[in-house]
């Protein structure tokens, strides 16, 4: 099971946290705030009220261990940097941090965020998209037991083409999107992501990209 810290519980944070809760996520909501985190306390797995900058809180509770550890907490910049940086420290794989701005995204990148999130800039951007094309849409609602889910190739699919895996036959999955790393022109420099819509038949998929596929659940539990 995937387990997820959501740290400050803002109206942000609480959504997310509940959010993964309702889809089978182990979710440990943390806010210094009584009132926040007992808002959550029923939907969540744990929930609890410390102070997360200091990192032997954190340490207490194994944040270093969890899959993914969302930092949500929205009024205060120095404690999200703090936070982050503590979780990264304790081996966390993978923290997404939230920033109001672009000069607050550079920071959390610099500490160590692997992904940041800008929800009050992502909302107008898709706004803004809604108002000029009438076809675009936020989800597309899956029938029972169906998702569209993002899951990293598997070892036995490295070197083949998406003709030889016959994926959509064998295994009802269809392929939506690759994420493919490309080397950097720069020496120590992070690849870049190239992101490939749609892949045609030829196309070869290598063990450890992440790819979106839309399938059954009791085909998609498979690579959790």
């Amino acid at each position: 099971m995937l387990k997820v810290a959501v740290i400050g519980l803002g109206r942000f944070g609480s959504t997310v946290a509940v959010s993964l809760a309702s889809k089978r996520v182990e979710v440990l909501a943390v806010d210094r705030r009584t009132a926040q985190f007992e808002a959550v306390a029923d939907d969540v797995a744990v929930a609890v009220g410390f102070d997360a900058t200091d990192i032997s809180n954190l340490k207490a509770y194994d944040v270093g261990a969890m899959d993914v550890v969302v930092v949500a907490i929205g009024t205060n910049f120095e404690a999200s940097v703090m936070v982050t940086m503590h979780c990264k420290t304790l081996g966390a794989k993978k923290v997404i941090a939230k920033a109001l701005n672009e000069m607050q995204a550079s920071v959390l990148r610099q500490v160590g965020a692997d992904q940041i999130v800008k929800p009050e800039e992502d909302m107008g951007a898709r706004l803004a998209e809604h108002l000029v094309t009438d076809s675009v849409v936020d989800f597309v609602e899956l029938p029972t037991g169906y998702s569209l889910r993002r899951i990293t190739v598997p070892q036995e699919w490295d070197d083949q083409s998406l003709a030889e895996l016959n994926l959509l036959g064998d295994k009802h999955l269809n392929l939506v999107q690759i994420h493919r790393p490309v080397p950097s022109d720069e020496e120590g420099a992070e690849p870049t992501i190239a992101k490939i819509p749609l892949p045609y038949g030829v196309e070869i998929l290598h063990a450890g990209e992440l790819i979106d596929v839309i399938g059954p659940d009791r085909e998609l539990d498979k690579f959790d």
